[in-house]
C-alpha cells in the first residue's frame, strides 16, 4: 500500500457510537488509503473511544479539557503527516468507493483552494432525511442583527456541471485542503471554543488569493443536529466572540467597529466583550500574520459573495 495522501481529522465530544459508524463508513469506501486522526475533545459520556481507535487503526488524541472544534481542527492540521487533510464531523456517511482519490486529484489540480463536498442531510441513524442537498454556501454580510450577521446560508442550486464550482463559503462538516496551504493562511487561529469556523477559513482563503469550491462529484451524508444543542458548553458567547475575532482578522477597522456597535444590541454583549478582552492579543497576532499574506481586499469578497447570493455563477 502506498503512503496515504489524505488525513481525515475527526474531532468530537460525546458522540458515542457515531464515531465508530463514521470510521467504519470511511474505511469501507477508502480502505487504508486515508490516515484517520481522532481527536476526543474531553468527552465525559463514559464511551470507550480509545477502543474504537485501536480497533480500526486510528491515531487517537484526548484533550484534558474542552477546547472546541476550531482548536481541535487546528491541532489536527499540525499533527497530520499527509499532503492533504479533510476535516470531518463525527456523524458522517460515505457512499462512493475511492471518493478520496477524486478529492486528492482535485486538490493536486488546484492546491490553493478550500473544498467541501455536496452534503446529503441524514436522519438520526443515517437514513436520508429528504431535505435538499447542500452545495456550498454564502454568508450573510449585510444582516443588521449581530445574531444573523456572518451566518452561512446553504446553497441548494447547482452552479454548472463541472467537477467543481466556485462558492463563497464551504459548509457541511467536510472540508478538504492542501495541508501546506491551510497552514500558510493560519488555519483556524483566532477562534475559540465553538462556532464560526466556516466563515473565517472561507473568507481567508479568498482574500489570500485562493478560492473556495464545492466538489460536485462527491456526496457525503451528514447527520445534522436539528434543534439539538452542540456538545460544547456555553456556546452562545463563544459563537459571538468568534464573529468578532473573524471581523478583526479579515475585515477593515471600520467594519470591526461596526461589528462592535451591532454587538451592543445582544443580550449577553458584556460576556462576549469579556471573552474578547481575554483573547485580544491572540486575535491581534492572527490578524497581523494574515495581513502579511493577504492579496485581495475585503471588497473583492463582498462583491463575489453578493453576486452569488443574487443567483450568479461566480469566478475568480
Amino acid at each position: 500500500m502506498a503512503d496515504p495522501k489524505l488525513t481525515a481529522v475527526i474531532c468530537f465530544a460525546n458522540e458515542g457510537e457515531e464515531v465508530e459508524k463514521t470510521v467504519v463508513s470511511l474505511q469501507e469506501t477508502c480502505g487504508e488509503d486515508v490516515d484517520v486522526l481522532l481527536i476526543n475533545d474531553a468527552s465525559n459520556d463514559g464511551f470507550d473511544y480509545e477502543s474504537v481507535a485501536d480497533k480500526y487503526g486510528c491515531r487517537y488524541f484526548v484533550n484534558d479539557e474542552q477546547v472546541g472544534p476550531a482548536h481541535c481542527r487546528h491541532k489536527g492540521l499540525n499533527w497530520a503527516k499527509t499532503e492533504n487533510v479533510i476535516f470531518l464531523d463525527a456523524h458522517m456517511r460515505f457512499y462512493s468507493d475511492r471518493w478520496h482519490r477524486r478529492v486528492n486529484d482535485i486538490i493536486a489540480r488546484d492546491p490553493e483552494t478550500l473544498y467541501c463536498t455536496r452534503s446529503v442531510p441524514l436522519k438520526p441513524g443515517g437514513e436520508p432525511s429528504g431535505a435538499p442537498t447542500g452545495i456550498g454556501a454564502s454568508i450573510q454580510l449585510a444582516e443588521p442583527k449581530f445574531e444573523e450577521w456572518l451566518k452561512p446560508d446553504w446553497n441548494i442550486k447547482a452552479r454548472g456541471e463541472a467537477d467543481t464550482s466556485f462558492i463563497p463559503c464551504v459548509l457541511g462538516g467536510c472540508y478538504a485542503v492542501n495541508r501546506a496551504f491551510m497552514q500558510s493562511i493560519g488555519g483556524y487561529r483566532g477562534l475559540h471554543r465553538y462556532g464560526g469556523e466556516e466563515p473565517l477559513i472561507s473568507i481567508k482563503t479568498w482574500l489570500a488569493g485562493g478560492t473556495c469550491q464545492v466538489i460536485n462529484s462527491v456526496e457525503i451524508g451528514h447527520i445534522y443536529r436539528g434543534g439539538k444543542p452542540a456538545p460544547w458548553t456555553d456556546t452562545v458567547r463563544y459563537f459571538h466572540f468568534n464573529k468578532l475575532a473573524t471581523a478583526r482578522i479579515v475585515m477593515d477597522d471600520d467594519e470591526f467597529e461596526f461589528a462592535l456597535r451591532k454587538l451592543n444590541f445582544v443580550k449577553n454583549a458584556g460576556n462576549v466583550r469579556d471573552v474578547y478582552r481575554s483573547r485580544e492579543k491572540l486575535v491581534d497576532t492572527a490578524r497581523a500574520d494574515f495581513l502579511k499574506i493577504q492579496k485581495r481586499p475585503l471588497h473583492y469578497y463582498e462583491t463575489l459573495n453578493e453576486a452569488f447570493r443574487n443567483g450568479e455563477t461566480i469566478t475568480p
